[in-house]
């Protein structure tokens, strides 16, 4: 057999505005969920506000490794955080 390697292509440097999400940043109740993590990757961070802060439909194409899991993540979050007592929904401050 014949074994072809390509590799990857070289991430595009990210432009003005766009910015990787650091942990820290989210709500602290949420924050366990991406433990041993320090930011969200591109796709991530592209998606965090639709998919944490707002109760929006979505639908995610991306190729495998993108961090789509990640993503499904944080609209169980957010979910989660419209039930938690006292929370004020995803963005808010009550309780661990």
């Amino acid at each position: 057999y014949e074994e072809v390697h390509v590799p990857p292509l070289k991430a595009k440097p990210l432009e003005g505005t766009e910015r990787l999400i650091p942990i820290a940043e989210m709500p602290a109740w949420a924050q366990p969920a991406f433990g041993g993590m320090k930011q969200l990757n591109r796709v991530q961070s592209q998606l965090y506000e639709t998919a944490l802060l707002s109760p929006e439909n979505m639908l995610v194409c991306a190729p495998t490794g993108a961090g789509k899991t990640n993503v499904a993540m944080l609209t169980m979050l957010h979910e989660i955080g419209l039930h938690r007592r006292g929370a004020g929904g995803a963005g808010g401050a009550g309780g661990a």
